[in-house]
């Protein structure tokens, strides 16, 4: 059959016209390991890799800070219920956050979670045991889709951990303005840190008490606390320490001599109490941070890595330097 001139120009149209399409459509690698596809969302989270053909619309968050991650990217009527409130509820959030029923003061049960019908799933590594609402395998046989918190997961996690969250569950949700512009706000909070802080020519000694018990301490190593301390201008004395968390002696603790000790605060525990302690203990009478009385309480919200962040380096670095944000 012969094919005339404008039969020809018609058909190299269609050609390119579904070339141009399907380079539309083609995959998008991100450097936080997501791509899109095809209006797909694939994330890589835990050693899995999570497929997403629509945008979850029964959401339930396992911790505060994934709460607030996703109220402050716009995402509150996805939320059928909440779990694990640590702390204060930030003013903006109030009234958000305590629309949709806490399942739980700690975790839920498997079969408390599955009264509200989720499709997803959002919260620390910890919850997803089946003492508590089951592995991410169980529930993804019940249609059930999870992503599990990367600084809870992460040895050594930093802020860029924070920020691939926050860019996932934007992606996850197709929210990626809001995420960007979040991120961006916390960046800008951290860089007004930084301007302050590049005239330090020795930072100040830092050290982070989780718990304490006798003569064994608890402290941060390479963490998301001690990059926190680092972007606020401090120098984790423990930070040398391979990991997130290990135990010292009160022995070590007056050889790194620190300036300033951070304690940390949990529900049902006292940083006050652990405060007292350290005063009282002769032995440590001449640590530079007892003897001084420079203590900071870091309320557990604070430490874990959420919208929160960029402003807890500002605190941080007001407790740090002082002189440095007299008004």
């Amino acid at each position: 059959m012969r094919i005339t001139k404008k039969q020809y120009l018609f058909l190299v149209m269609i050609v390119l016209v579904s070339f141009l399409f399907t380079g539309c459509i083609n995959k998008q690698v991100t450097s936080d390991g997501s791509k899109e596809q095809q209006g797909r969302v694939i994330i890589n989270n835990h050693k899995r890799v999570i497929e997403f053909v629509n945008v979850p619309q029964r959401v339930v968050t396992l911790n505060q800070h994934a709460t607030e991650i996703m109220l402050a990217l716009g995402l509150s009527d996805k939320i059928v219920g909440t779990a694990h409130r640590d702390g204060e509820i930030q003013d903006e959030y109030k009234e958000q956050y305590n629309k949709p029923p806490v399942l739980s003061d700690t975790y839920p049960s498997k079969d408390t979670l599955l009264t509200v019908k989720p499709d997803f799933i959002y919260g620390y590594n910890e919850a997803f045991e089946d003492k508590w609402i089951g592995t991410v395998d169980i529930l993804e046989k019940q249609n059930v889709k999870s992503y599990i918190t990367q600084g809870g997961l992460k040895e050594h996690a930093t802020i860029q951990e924070v920020y691939n969250d926050i860019n996932n569950i934007g992606k996850i949700f197709h929210v990626e303005k809001n995420a960007q512009d979040l991120i961006k706000s916390m960046k800008n909070e951290i860089q007004q840190v930084k301007e302050k802080t590049d005239i330090i020519d020795k930072p100040v000694k830092i050290m982070v008490i989780d718990e304490a018990t006798g003569n064994q301490v608890l402290i941060a190593g390479k963490s998301l606390e001690s990059d926190l301390i680092r972007l606020a201008g401090g120098d984790n004395v423990f930070g040398h320490l391979e990991k997130s968390w290990e135990k010292t002696d009160w022995q070590e603790i007056i050889r790194r001599n620190p300036e300033v000790i951070v304690v940390n605060e949990y529900a049902g525990t006292s940083a006050q109490e652990t405060i007292q302690m350290l005063v009282k203990n002769p032995a440590l009478s001449e640590v530079g941070a007892i003897k001084k009385q420079r203590f900071v309480i870091f309320s557990f919200n604070d430490m874990n890595g959420g919208i929160r962040s960029g402003k807890t380096v500002q605190w941080l670095a007001k407790a740090f330097y002082p002189q440095l944000f007299q008004s």
